[in-house]
């Protein structure tokens, strides 16, 4: 489901991380995700030197491959691969 990354500093392959919107707007402690700009982004890590990669996903949620769920809080759909929402934090089974 992953891309297969050699880290560009050690050659070592990375290790995928989380798939989450990176936040391009305002975000306080009040509104949490609530800023509508934001861009889908999957990170990875080098288990060898640290080094963090940030790629735009190939499997977007309008993918017909990747499974959705439907968070009970905000009721967004996401990735039900997730540990979390990504648009409000909440666990599965939350309300």
């Amino acid at each position: 489901m992953y891309k297969a990354i050699k880290c560009e500093r050690c050659g070592k392959t990375m290790e995928f991380v989380i798939r989450k919107p990176i936040q391009l707007g305002v975000e306080s402690r009040y509104t949490p995700g609530w800023a509508s700009d934001s861009l889908p982004c999957e990170i990875y890590v080098c288990p060898e030197c640290g080094e963090y990669h940030f790629y735009k996903p190939e499997n977007d949620l309008e993918n017909p491959d990747v499974e959705l769920v439907k968070c009970g809080w905000c009721k967004k759909q996401y990735d039900k691969n997730y540990p979390f929402c990504p648009e409000c934090g909440h666990k599965p089974g939350d309300i």
